[in-house]
């Protein structure tokens, strides 16, 4: 049996190496992320993020043995979050924020992605802040999210953005 036990070794160490891929990936996408030693709480690849110039917002990434990962950021101000989420998705994808999660109002909006079953929950805060949960998508998924919240942060849109588009839907009612 030592070439079935050379076998699982093998398959041990390719499965390793992808989970550390994956995590690589997350922090080229947002390196402020940290990866978590174990024991982590949950999947064993999991990484932290904690916003060093705003001690409220953070948040962590999860990637299971299935390679899918869970997204859960607190107290994100809601102009990245909505920047991130309308331009990775566009407007509309999530019930109830037509105009796009950055000009929601206070409220809790959801889309399910039907092909893997991801559930993508926003909850918009008062304050101008937003919480993310993403639950079953994939890792690239994950990582595209987290390239555009990065891009969020450090190249905010315009705050004019949302007052030219609320002149806008002010002419058209």
């Amino acid at each position: 049996m030592p070439h079935v036990e050379k076998a699982i070794k093998d398959w041990q160490q390719e499965f390793e190496d992808l989970q550390t891929s994956a995590a690589d990936m997350m922090q080229v996408a947002f390196p402020s992320l940290e990866v978590m030693q174990s024991p982590t709480g949950c999947c064993e690849t999991r990484l932290h993020w904690q916003d060093e110039e705003d001690s409220k917002a953070s948040g962590y990434v999860c990637i299971d043995d299935f390679m899918q990962a869970t997204l859960q950021f607190e107290n994100v101000p809601q102009s990245v979050a909505g920047q991130a989420l309308d331009e990775v998705f566009g407007l509309g994808w999530f019930d109830g924020a037509e105009l796009g999660v950055r000009k929601a109002e206070e409220g809790v909006y959801y889309w399910t992605d039907e092909t893997n079953a991801a559930e993508w929950e926003v909850s918009v805060l008062s304050g101008g802040l937003a919480t993310l949960s993403i639950e079953y998508t994939s890792a690239p998924d994950i990582a595209t999210l987290l390239d555009a919240l990065r891009t969020a942060y450090e190249d905010p849109a315009p705050d004019e953005d949302l007052d030219e588009d609320q002149d806008e839907e002010d002419a058209a009612t």
